[in-house]
């Protein structure tokens, strides 16, 4: 049967558009525009878009468009936010593929990246997530990326047990079609964000995992996970407006262990943005998580809007106040 779903996608010869969002990056992206050329399935457009390169990254990509015109370099519109979202929304809106692949300009596609995805649709199927290697900036392998799931496609993805990334789904276009895309008002997480909406409560019967390496995943001192570990306030936001997004997902899914998680984070990021006197972000988990935690338990719920209030007021936290709301779901 897979063998026939193949044969007459290649008959029909779909076309697959990838998008390829780019800043800055003339010392790597000929590796992934050369990973694309040599792709064991040919029918393709690559759309690249520039975010606003102040080094010769749009000279690299006009050497590959000389030799191929199934290359395409655009540049985001000036009122479009600056950032690799509203480049990764634009090239979507310049896609004529079938098929929608995300790609980054720093990592590299194996030859059957677009092959192996593509043999696995049928008509039910509305995305093929495949797996990839964790590797160094000089796309030495780390590790390989496991892909199994534990309990459903949703929960597992944002517990960060599926380690899904951008390059790893390819998507049937109609399935796109009317959501809203990437997030461009934040700053980070930008596909989890979009990933986890897209997850939530999507059958079982319109995804297929491939749990095989098919990509290489560049890891570098400029990629964002080497200042997790760092309070950037920017970066904090995001991550706040996620876990809330997703806290409201997760008791409308009345599953404990994940409502449990996002209440935890949310109350940590509470405290840590007031030691850090990141208070936009205090009040913003004040006037949005409050009502969320008042749904878990109306008592905590209460009590937590009062208190952060209180510590907003006077510019500082309570060790006892931050305990004992962690407490409440441990």
């Amino acid at each position: 049967m897979i063998g026939l779903i193949y044969l007459v996608l290649f008959v029909n010869n779909p076309l697959v558009s990838i998008i390829i969002p780019t800043y800055n990056r003339a010392h790597l992206i000929e590796e992934t525009l050369d990973s694309i050329l040599i792709q064991t399935y040919q029918n393709w457009e690559c759309i690249i878009v520039d975010d606003g390169s102040t080094d010769n990254t749009v000279e690299v990509i006009n050497k590959f468009i000389k030799k191929d015109s199934r290359f395409q370099l655009h540049h985001r519109p000036l009122d479009r936010k600056p950032g690799g979202n509203a480049s990764r929304n634009y090239g979507f809106e310049l896609s004529k593929g079938e098929f929608i692949n995300w790609f980054d300009d720093d990592d590299v596609m194996m030859d059957a990246f677009l092959s192996e995805k593509l043999e696995l649709f049928s008509e039910e199927i509305d995305l093929v997530i495949c797996s990839g290697t964790y590797t160094d900036q000089n796309l030495t392998a780390l590790k390989n990326i496991d892909l199994e799931i534990k309990s459903y496609l949703f929960k597992d993805y944002v517990l960060w047990k599926l380690q899904i990334l951008t390059p790893s789904i390819l998507f049937r276009k109609s399935f796109l079609k009317n959501k809203e895309l990437f997030n461009v008002n934040i700053a980070r997480g930008q596909e989890a964000e979009l990933f986890s909406r897209l997850f939530y409560n999507l059958s079982p019967n319109k995804y297929i995992i491939l749990n095989k390496s098919l990509f290489l995943y560049r890891q570098h001192e400029k990629t964002k996970t080497f200042t997790n570990f760092k309070y950037i306030k920017l970066f904090e936001e995001s991550k706040t407006i996620i876990a809330i997004e997703n806290l409201k997902k997760s008791i409308q899914l009345n599953d404990l262990e994940l409502v449990g998680q996002y209440y935890f984070n949310i109350v940590n990021s509470f405290y840590r943005g007031l030691e850090q006197k990141h208070f936009k972000n205090c009040f913003f988990i004040t006037r949005k998580a409050s009502s969320q935690f008042y749904l878990i338990n109306k008592k905590i719920g209460i009590e937590f809007f009062l208190s952060a209030c209180f510590f907003m007021l006077i510019n500082r936290g309570s060790y006892k106040a931050e305990k004992y709301f962690k407490k409440f779901y441990s």
